[in-house]
């Protein structure tokens, strides 16, 4: 329960007016007239009115002392921020002599015909422009440079105070030399920072929060940037009984200068385009200069207001981020971010060590771009600047628990749009409620707060009653109807690949055309996690669970969507969230399929390709290396590759299949997968572009689907145990009762069930419980069929993935993804970007809003 506020005079204005009523009887008897239309009583009721008011604001905290109580918590007005740019020098023509850019080199924009003077920004460090080269790209701010100002002397004394003469200092950069104070000391002195300036040496004072818990550097001040005032660190005696109080930290002693080296201005104007800075303030012969892409980070001071509802939650942090809402608050605290979210991994990632804090955020947008209307997906990586995700990152990694990992990243957003019909009354104008009920939409389907919104909430998804809800509160509207959500990435067509992630429950990796996606709830979302453009992805192996604990590993294969021989291989290490800037590997030949592998505890990726079986090592600086499978055919290619592991990790099969109906090759491991260990196990003469493992408790199937050609009813598939040791006269056993599908593009495995992504029949499954089991079909599958009478049967299907948790089993192809429960009931539809209900979102996603499409009509009755 809150403490209930006092009020410190608790009277209305109708007992004020009583009261004044009373007196006039006792004070002046001959004034009888006290009704409303008394000249007096019409003036005595003017000033209880206003004492009414008087009362009012005394039970009220004043604005003032809400302001000093701040203060006096050491909540400061955030000063602007600077608009950071890469500048890029260029001469003439190549030297072979270098050439210095000097740190603090300003450049500027054109003159123009306008009363504001160009922008100016410095270079934050020295650069050079080698010899034999053209060309050099240096970080410049927009700010000027203060160099050496004399704020005053040392009194010697505690609690000294001095102020800059051309405030605010601009926010904290990556560099730190926006700030510099500097402290005048003998020669003599040995100290970690110095300083000359005008014949005289100055030691380097450093910049801290507050006087407690310093550590072993106590030459420390704290500063109010928007004021430009410095303070020195007071005195107070820390325990009674004390004769003299103690300083909390060094101070200047007396009569020597205290000199300032800072960086003003800063603030939204410097957030210019790109190619606009071209002038050299500072002339440097033959170079020329520029801003290939626009400045960014350019933010005016905080408000007074938003100082005061920030005021609460800095002294409920206590400058240390444990809970949630800590870290969040802290990050808020840079002037780049407008938002944040911070959760524990482990929380949603089976991958995520123990430990690991999350922290998502959303950059702050210009004023001018949030009242333009609808904020674009665009302009919101545009303004995610890496300086400003570097500097949250530190300013946590100074404030978390021991042992706790703190990542930084930005959010990622799902783009929806609204289509709806909009009936008005008559005499209602429809445009005007068109360009109303738009701005709504864009202000609340929205990852930004403006104004009293807060902003769409994480992982709220998006319903119908929402839309709704916001178009019917509009005065004037008779009624909405045809109502449909849209979003604008599914994976909705030519689904080549499906992987399921047997380590993250629900969690299933689909690659359409030049985007993995990827979903966490067995496809009732997606969102895209890889984008590869000009290539395709062509296969997607997430590790598998028998072959060790490396949660989170995936691996997804690229081809050329130019070139067939041209393929390249991606690794993320945390189901997809980032993948590296440069492929694993990168090959001149096809690699048709890969497969993981742990052999003496290194990472290896297996790769089938159009030349051969190759070995990745997963270890720094590691070369692509062939293995040997056929020495009569040392260029044999192969389709697909399969591993097997069983329960005990001891021992592994690589199985092969061979190109040109070559047959199947199988080698058992034990070190390392050596040449000349493969042998041919059987069907030749069929062409095998599939192969999967079957774990059945302790034992192990090899899974072979057959491809056949034209309208062939198909050879089904192939199965053979693996055992200890292959003598290489196993049978294999076809299975292909009842078989109509064709080709065999995918094979996977649900409890007892064998399900085929075929070419023709859609899904059949094989129930590997009953004892006359054959291929089926689910009856009315609503799988897609092709659309013309001349081509019958259903569209092909290339993928298929099951998650035995949920008993979900997803198909892909050129139409996009279908589900069903258990593989032997109809599917429905899990990739169309339209939604009648509703659209999830994942619980660290945003939303942000597309062209909404609204038809405002007026009512005809």
């Amino acid at each position: 329960m809150t403490f209930p506020s006092p009020n410190l005079d608790d009277r209305t204005f109708e007992q004020l007016l009583e009261d004044a009523k009373q007196r006039i009887k006792q004070s002046c008897p001959d004034w009888t007239d006290l009704s409303p239309a008394d000249p007096g009583m019409a003036l005595l009721e003017a000033f209880a009115y206003q004492t009414e008011t008087m009362i009012y604001r005394l039970n009220r905290l004043p604005e003032k002392v809400y302001i000093e109580l701040l203060r006096l918590i050491n909540v400061r007005i955030q000063p602007p921020a600077a608009a950071q740019v890469k500048l890029q020098f260029r001469r003439s023509r190549a030297d072979d002599v270098p050439l210095n850019i000097k740190q603090g080199t300003r450049v500027t924009t054109a003159r123009t015909s306008g009363e504001h003077e160009p922008l100016l920004f410095i270079t934050s460090k020295t650069a050079t422009i080698e010899a034999g080269q053209e060309s050099v790209e240096v970080t410049a701010y927009h700010c000027e440079q203060i160099e050496g100002e004399l704020v005053g002397k040392g009194t010697g004394l505690p609690g000294l105070s001095v102020t800059a003469t051309r405030p605010p200092i601009i926010a904290p950069t990556e560099e730190g030399l926006d700030l510099i104070v500097g402290v005048e000391t003998e020669k003599t002195v040995i100290a970690a920072s110095l300083r000359e300036f005008c014949g005289k040496v100055f030691q380097i004072w450093h910049e801290v929060e507050h006087f407690s818990n310093l550590g072993k550097d106590s030459f420390v001040y704290i500063v109010d940037r928007l004021s430009g005032t410095i303070s020195f660190a007071p005195a107070v005696n820390m325990q009674a009984g004390e004769p003299f109080p103690q300083a909390l930290a060094e101070i200047p002693p007396a009569g020597k200068e205290i000199r300032l080296w800072y960086r003003r201005g800063g603030g939204p104007a410097g957030n210019v385009a790109a190619n606009t800075l071209t002038v050299l303030k500072d002339s440097i012969a033959a170079v020329q200069v520029t801003n290939p892409k626009q400045a960014l980070g350019g933010r005016a001071a905080e408000t007074l207001e938003n100082a005061m509802r920030r005021g609460p939650l800095e002294l409920h942090s206590l400058q240390r981020a444990v809970t949630a809402r800590d870290f969040e608050g802290l990050a808020m605290k840079n002037s780049g971010v407008a938002r944040a979210q911070a959760f524990t991994k482990a929380q949603y990632w089976k991958h995520a060590q123990p430990g690991t804090v999350e922290v998502l955020l959303v950059p702050k947008l210009p004023q001018e771009l949030l009242e333009a209307g609808r904020i674009t997906i665009e302009s919101l990586h545009h303004h995610q600047d890496e300086a400003t995700r570097r500097r949250v990152k530190n300013d946590l990694d100074e404030r978390k628990p021991l042992g706790t990992t703190c990542l930084v990243n930005w959010v990622r957003y799902k783009r929806v749009q609204v289509k709806a019909r909009i009936v008005v009354h008559k005499g209602i104008d429809p445009a005007l409620v068109k360009a109303k009920q738009l701005t709504r939409l864009y202000q609340t389907i929205n990852p930004l707060p403006n104004g009293n919104r807060p902003g769409w909430r994480f992982g709220q998804a998006l319903r119908i009653s929402h839309v709704y809800n916001l178009l019917l509160s509009e005065p004037g509207v008779s009624y909405v109807d045809n109502v449909s959500l849209q979003v604008s990435e599914m994976p909705d067509k030519n689904v080549n690949t499906l992987a399921a992630d047997e380590f993250q429950p629900r969690t299933t990796y689909a690659g359409s055309d030049e985007i993995l996606f990827r979903t966490t709830d067995d496809g009732d979302s997606w969102e895209a996690v890889g984008r590869f453009p000009n290539r395709i992805v062509g296969r997607v192996k997430p590790f598998p669970v028998h072959q060790g604990d490396y949660a989170g590993l995936v691996a997804v294969l690229l081809h050329s969507a130019e070139e067939y021989n041209l393929s390249s291989v991606y690794i993320s290490d945390d189901c997809g969230e980032t993948w590296g800037e440069q492929p694993a590997v990168r090959t001149s030949f096809r690699i048709h399929d890969m497969a993981w592998l742990v052999r003496n505890g290194v990472l290896l990726l297996m790769l089938a390709t159009d030349v051969g079986l190759y070995e990745l090592s997963l270890k720094a600086g590691a070369l692509l290396r062939q293995v040997e499978v056929d020495s009569s055919n040392k260029q044999l290619g192969f389709y697909a590759i399969a591993i097997a592991s069983d329960v005990r990790g001891q021992s592994t099969r690589v199985a092969l299949a061979a190109k040109n109906s070559g047959g199947i090759f199988l080698a058992f491991l034990a070190n390392e997968v050596k040449s000349n260990t493969f042998k041919n196990i059987g069907l030749k003469k069929h062409d095998i572009r599939v192969l999967k493992v079957q774990y059945s408790g302790s034992r192990m199937y090899l899974w072979a689907g057959a491809t056949v050609y034209g309208t062939q009813a198909g050879k089904g598939c192939f199965r053979l145990e693996l055992r200890e040791e292959q003598s290489g006269r196993e049978t294999w056993q076809q299975m292909n009762r009842n078989w109509k599908g064709g080709s065999c593009h995918d094979i996977a495995f649900l409890e007892t069930k064998v399900l085929a992504a075929t070419h023709s029949s859609g899904v059949l499954y094989y129930n590997l419980s009953e004892k006359k089991a054959a291929w089926e079909t689910v009856t009315e599958s609503h799988l897609p069929r092709w659309a013309k009478k001349a081509e019958k049967g259903f569209i092909a299907l290339e993928a298929i993935a099951t998650h035995r948790e949920s008993d979900k089993v997803l198909v892909g192809g050129r139409v996009g993804v279908y589900r069903s429960q258990g593989g032997d009931k109809p599917y429905s539809s899990c990739s169309s970007k339209e939604f009648s209900e509703s659209v999830p979102l994942p619980d660290n996603g945003l939303f942000c809003s597309d062209e909404h499409e609204l038809t405002v009509e007026v009512c005809s009755s």
